[in-house]
């Protein structure tokens, strides 16, 4: 494994871990921050499962087109959250902090997802997974 990729998924695991005691210290166990913390962690399983096979899937085309993709998902993803948020604040169904941060602590163990897979695919030498000629 790369030193890149080691420091990406300390990065990513601090975190989870830092994310994890926020959200346990901040969320309330009300019926709101339940609400927006179960939306939160279904949202967040959603993206870690179809994230994965997506990148898995693109990444076999290519790394220009799974970066592609990777970055498309990012913007999604954010537009997403930015809109449940918006959406949860002006209902009152469900906290929007509670939802925000479950949501985040599932989105970063994805990034590290990520991570080790574009590592995997990418052995160092120029060819289809690196974006170089063959």
């Amino acid at each position: 494994m790369t030193r890149t990729a080691t420091s990406g998924l300390v990065m990513a695991g601090s975190f989870v871990a830092l994310l994890l005691i926020v959200a346990i210290a901040f969320i309330d166990l009300d019926r709101d921050g339940v609400t927006g913390a179960v939306i939160g962690a279904a949202l967040g399983l959603v993206n870690l499962a179809v994230g994965y096979a997506v990148t898995r899937r693109t990444l076999r085309s290519g790394m220009k087109s799974a970066m592609a993709t990777l970055a498309g998902g990012f913007i999604a993803r954010l537009f997403v959250v930015a809109g449940l948020m918006v959406l949860f604040q002006r209902t009152g169904a469900a906290d929007p902090a509670a939802f925000a941060l479950t949501f985040l602590v599932f989105f970063f163990v994805y990034l590290a997802v990520e991570v080790l897979l574009v590592e995997r695919s990418y052995d160092g030498t120029p060819g289809p997974m690196s974006g170089g000629a063959a």
